[in-house]
């Protein structure tokens, strides 16, 4: 029997790409609590805001595209 970390995972290039991202968010957001200055807070929420906007972007292009290639028959 194969453990389940051995079996090789093939993602698309848009999931791993939303996936990083929204890891990345989790990963400032957890920089902004532990912030205490509040300009270093500042700059952890535009950064936020920055990769919110790709990641929406992002999600939007990939529906886009995955709705294009349907076709009404």
């Amino acid at each position: 029997m194969m453990e389940a970390e051995f079996v090789p995972m093939i993602e698309n290039p848009e999931i791993s790409t939303v996936r990083l991202n929204a890891e990345a968010i989790s990963y400032l957001g957890g920089s902004l609590i532990e912030a205490q200055d509040l300009d270093i807070q500042m700059e952890v929420l535009r950064m936020i805001k920055s990769h919110s906007d790709f990641v929406l972007e992002a999600s939007n292009k990939i529906v886009n595209k995955k709705s294009a290639t349907l076709r009404a028959v």
